[in-house]
Formats: structure tokens, sequence, C-alpha cells
């Protein structure tokens, strides 16, 4: 028999599984499967042998279950134990069973008599104090949990999806739950896995019962990849602080959540840093801490008076110019490990260089209280190349003629204020087309007129544009629908004659996916289609079709997000976002540990437009395709900069006069980010030089 609490299930011939169905459920025909067992059994069939009319059937993805009103609402009378047997292993098939319920026999003899005692039939009397079926499989799993008593074994795993676990990876876990208590600093280089390390921990103590209320602290950046990582992988559910439930309940709101993500700028302004103060939370997770490391700002003043039980914070560069950054993180971990600021600085602080440490052992013993960290060339794993090549593809004369309109048009409004301001005309006039709107259209025609059409003829419908202005994009969206050509997708077909492996092909929106697929399959290509709106189990049939007769997976973002391709090595980028770090979580797919083979990336870009200038920006200056994984953020981080990367180039692209003038902003950017990229590359050097091998777990 298969326990399905403490293993992932995996069948051979034999196997037999026990259900609990809902009689009610039968009743209708359905017989459902737990989330864990549906997710495993998609492509399996169930075999009805002792039926009247024996069946054979298969799992309904929607509902998650097997559905026959004939042939299982009888079941749902019958007086036993639904029980599925192996028959088959590959693909699984199983024989559905009802197994008769032992009866215990007593040995009883004529005329003795048999009754409950009088507390058990009171007991049986009251059918509200009886226990649901699903309550005591909870009590019996939390009894399970209870017997293990220290750290030495990880409960949480069983509980885990999509994981590639590392044995570093569970060390750390360990190391941090046992001997630091919960309460660490993890320094790991870039692309080995903090925040798998983090979630780790957190579900070991959910599962134990020892962390209900549970904050996380992240770059506004990473917000949405925090919460979709935690959903995924670990299977909990985390409420952001933008959310629109979230703020209906204005302050309360911090309250009435167990789980929350929220990033830094929210978390540090009144009134949600006095509510976020005021309860008390058992783990706090703060990622990407070192924007924490003077304790004059707001920041840190903020965490220091957090009421935690756990803390967990990340960064791969705890010191950047001092070391009394590196005193003050450790200082939000633990009060006084290293005594006060100034006793630190007369005892570990060379006074020619504040990167230079004094009583080095001395320092790494009380560090070592604290801090956890791996580098890649100790717990043996190396990464493959990245081949990256852009393709400048020449728009047609129709391409390039909506192209410069619509981004002229684009351009105006997102120059207007909320305040009066001269339009061409010599009119009055403020913005009534949001922001989003404005940059999404943009991103829309950068990656094919086909998608730009909808938002275009939308647009042309907005009653508070000024006729003239709402003919003019009537326009724009006729010559968008006219357009049946594509330059680009005319180069991903030579790109894919010449490539003959399989490839990733991604795409930002939904029409343009539509439209290539269709271009894709007329070409004779076998292509399936992966974006957020297939329900889970078709998502995992679309990535097995892919690894199994598919060439291409043609997806939207949502395929960037938590889904392991390694058995792929090459991706084509047909549209680019402007923020580099969503770039980097597509090539990151196949680049990554796991990976035998080097990885091709090609970008499509069509020339002289917003896409192709941000390219070349990244590549020319910061070789981005030849970073490691997590090291643009870690250069992005060093910008000195509050706006995010993308907002940085909208601004300069909308504020500038011509393409000229662009152009010189995108190069004073290019040199920020190369000073930033140098600012990084010195900090790793030092914390090689000040950390070494120390600190790695146990």
């Amino acid at each position: 028999m298969i326990n399905l609490l403490t293993a992932e299930p995996e069948f051979h011939i034999g196997d037999r599984i026990e259900l609990n169905p809902d009689a009610n459920a039968l009743r209708q025909g359905l017989l459902p499967l737990d989330p864990v067992l549906a997710g495993v059994l998609g492509q399996a069939e169930i075999i009805i042998a002792d039926a009247p009319e024996p069946a054979t059937l298969k799992l309904n993805a929607a509902q998650a279950a097997f559905k026959s009103v004939k042939h299982l609402r009888p079941l749902a009378k019958q007086l036993g134990t639904l029980v599925l047997e192996c028959v088959n292993a590959a693909p699984y098939r199983f024989r559905l069973l009802v197994e008769p319920r032992a009866r215990i026999q007593l040995p009883t003899a004529p005329g003795d008599s048999i009754a409950f005692s009088a507390d058990d039939a009171a007991l049986l009397e009251n059918s509200a104090a009886l226990a649901r079926w699903r309550d005591f499989r909870l009590a019996l799993q939390a009894t399970r949990l209870a017997m293990v008593a220290g750290f030495d074994q990880l409960l949480c795993l069983p509980w885990l999806r999509d994981v590639e676990l590392l044995e570093h990876q569970l060390r750390t876990a360990r190391t941090v739950l046992r001997r630091l208590r919960g309460r660490a600093l993890l320094c790991d280089e870039v692309g080995l896995g903090k925040t798998i390390e983090a979630g780790i921990i957190l579900e070991e103590l959910v599962v134990r019962g020892l962390a209900r209320r549970v904050l996380i602290l992240t770059p506004p950046s990473l917000v949405e990849q925090w919460q979709g990582e935690m959903r995924r992988k670990f299977g909990l559910d985390f409420i952001v602080h933008d959310d629109p439930l979230f703020r209906e309940q204005g302050a309360q709101a911090w309250a009435a959540h167990d789980r929350i993500i929220a990033s830094y700028h929210t978390a540090k302004r009144e009134p949600h840093r006095s509510a976020i103060l005021k309860p008390e939370w058992d783990l706090v997770i703060v990622d990407e801490v070192h924007h924490f490391r003077n304790r004059n700002t707001l920041l840190w003043q903020m965490a220091s008076e957090l009421r935690r039980k756990y803390v967990l914070l990340l960064t791969a560069t705890p010191v950047q110019n001092d070391l009394e950054e590196l005193f003050n993180l450790v200082t939000l971990l633990q009060p006084g490990l290293l005594s006060t600021a100034r006793s630190f600085q007369r005892q570990f602080v060379d006074r020619r260089d504040k990167l230079m440490p004094r009583n080095v052992d001395q320092l790494h013993q009380l560090l070592a209280e604290v801090m956890v960290r791996n580098r890649r060339s100790t717990v043996g794993l190396a990464l493959t190349r990245r081949i990256a090549k852009t393709h400048a593809v020449t728009l047609s004369a129709p391409e390039r003629a909506l192209y410069d309109n619509v981004s002229r048009l684009v351009r105006q409004h997102l120059g207007l204020p909320g305040d009066s301001k001269s339009l061409r005309d010599g009119s009055q006039a403020k913005r009534v087309l949001s922001r989003m709107s404005l940059i999404t259209l943009q991103k829309e025609l950068g990656s094919a007129s086909q998608a730009a059409a909808p938002t275009l003829a939308r647009l042309a419908g907005d009653d508070r544009l000024p006729r003239a202005e709402r003919d003019i994009l009537s326009q724009l969206a006729e010559s968008a629908h006219a357009l049946t050509a594509n330059s680009k997708a005319d180069r991903l077909l030579a790109l894919l004659r010449d490539f003959p492996d399989k490839m990733v092909v991604f795409t930002q929106f939904r029409a343009t996916q539509q439209w290539l697929l269709q271009r894709l399959r007329a070409a004779g290509e076998n292509v399936v289609a992966f974006h957020g709106g297939l329900l889970r189990l078709e998502k995992e049939e679309a990535i097995r079709r892919f690894q199994s007769e598919a060439r291409i997976l043609l997806s939207t973002d949502a395929g960037s997000e938590g889904r392991n391709l390694q058995f792929c090595n090459a991706v084509c980028n047909f549209d680019l976002p402007w923020n580099p770090m969503k770039i980097e979580q597509r090539v990151g797919r196949l680049s990554r540990i796991g990976q035998t083979r080097d990885v091709y990336v090609f970008n499509l870009a069509a020339a002289d437009t917003l896409e192709a200038a941000v390219l070349h920006l990244l590549e020319a200056k910061i070789a981005m395709f030849e970073l490691v994984i997590g090291e643009i953020d870690m250069i992005l981080g060093n910008l000195d900069e509050e706006k995010e990367f993308e907002e940085v180039v909208t601004d300069l692209w909308a504020q500038s006069r011509d393409e000229s003038e662009f152009r010189s902003a995108l190069d004073r950017l290019g040199d920020q980010l190369l000073t930033a990229k140098e600012t990084y590359l010195r900090q790793r050097a030092q914390e090689e030089r000040l950390f070494g091998e120390k600190f790695a777990p146990e």
C-alpha cells in the first residue's frame, strides 16, 4: 500500500490505494481524487470489471475526478472500501475494487448480551461529536509529525512540488533549523537557490505548526515571483500588498491575513509601517537584504522593530563599502552578538581599510552563529555555456509605418501630465489614457501588429478622447488588422529550418501566441501552446507533449515561472520584455542546474525599435546573456534608482524629443549599468576574501 502522507506516489503492478470518497460525490457519478494523486494519475485509466457493464474510465482534468454516473453511482450503495489496484505501470492502469469491510468476531455464547458503555453510548448518540474522516486524517497526520522531535529529518519534503532538491539546500535547511534555531543570514552565491532554501525552512516550520503568521519582504520587482514560487512549489498561498482585497481592508489587512508578501517601499511607509510593527510574526523573510545594510535608514529601523520569532535574511552580497554593514545585518538577527557598533569597529575593523577585518578567526566564530554560505565551487555544480544570437529583423514598409505612427501617438500621450499642457494643435488637455494602457500598446506593437490591433480598436472607442484622436486610432487599428504578413514570423520560420532541435518560443501576449500558433502549424511544425489560462493538468499535459512528440513549445511568460525545461536547450524570444529580469526568467527555465548541454538563446528584434535599443544596451554594456542566473538582479540593485528598470527606460523614451536624444539617454544609462556591474564584481571579490570557504552548512 502506498502511504500518500509520507512519500510521493510511484506505483508498480500490485500496488493498492484505498479511497474514501464522499457518498454524495458517488451519487453524482464522481470519484474525486486528492490533488497530489490527481496530478500523478492525470493520464491513468481505471477499469471497473465487476459492474454489470464493464467500463474503462479516464480522469476528468477539470474536476480532478473520474466521472461516470452509470458506473459510479451504484457504488454509493455498497458497504465496503474502494480500492485502486495497479495492473499496469506504463501507462498507469488501475482496477477499481469494492472490498468488504472486516468484521470483528467476538467469542460469545447463547444468551450473552453486548452493549456499549454508558459514556460510549452517549458519544455515539451525539453525532455532532463525531469527527469527520477528513478531520481524523489531519489528526492522524499531526500525531505522526509530533513523533519526530528534532530537525535531523525534514518532514515537509513530500509536500514540495516541481522542486529539484539539491544536497546543499537540504543541508542548509537542517543547519538553520537545528543549529541556528531558525534565525539565519543566507549568503549563497547567486544561482544556488536561496529562495528554495528559505521555502524549505518555511514549509518545515508550517508543517510542524511552528509558523502560522509569515511576512515576506522583497524588492518590488520580486513580489509576484515570490508569490508564484510559494504557491507552485510549496503549496503556500500568500496575499500581496497590492491585491484589491488587501487594499480594500486598509491598515487592518496586515492583521487580517496570516501570510503576506510586501515590497520594502510599501512596508516602510505609513500607515503600513505601524500596522506591520503591531502584530507578532512567527517568521519574517527578507530577500535582497543588502538594501538594509545602513542602520540609519527607515528600512533598517523598521526591520529592527519587527516582532518576530524566526527570521531569514537573504543576500549574496552582505558587505559593500564597510564591515559595519555586516554588523548591521547581524544585529537584525541577533542583537548583541557582535556587541556594540563602537566595540565591533575597535575589535574587528582595520582603521586603514574598513573592508579589511582584524581578529578574523574570532569574527568567523561569531558569524558562524548566524551565517550560512554555499559556493558554486564547493557544491560541485557547474552551469553550461549560453550562446546568444540576436536576429535584427527589417520591418516591411507597412509594418514600419504602423510602428512609427503608433509610437508617435503613445509618446505624445505619455508626455501629457495630469494638469493642462499644450498639444500640437494648441489646445489644452490632460492625459486620459492610462500609462499602463499606453505602455501595453507599445509592447504589443513590438510583439506583433496582430497583438496591437485589438487594443487600438478598444482605445478608438474611448469617448474621453477628442474625435480627431479617435479617428486616428481607428485608422491605425484598421492598418494593424490589414497586416497579414509578419517579418519576425518569417525570420522565426527560417531559424526553425536552420535549428532542427526542440525550442521554446516565448511571447508576452496571448494574441501574438494565438496568431503565431496558426502560422507555425500551417508551416507544418508540431507545436504545443502553454499559457496561464490552462488548468493545472492541461499545463502538465502541454509539457508532457513537448517533452515527447512536439518540437516547439509556444509559451507566454507563464511558462517562464517555475517550469524546468532542461530537456530542451534552445529558447527564442519572439518579443522582448523591457525588464531584463523577465528575460532572465525565460532563459533560466533551460539554463539552470541540471542542464547538460550548452543553451542557445535567439532574440528576434525589429531594427530601430525600442525593444532593439534595450536589448543592445543590455548586451553591449553588461553582456547580460553571459551572466549567471541571479547576477542581473544584483547589478540592477546597484543602480542608483528608486524606480524599476522598465520604468526608467519608459521615462527616457517618453521624454526624449527624437531618436537621437533617446540614444544619448540610453548611453548614459548604459554607463550607469556598467558602473553597477563593476561594483557588483568588486563586492563578489571582497566577500570571497572575507568569507572564503567558511560557513558551509553541516
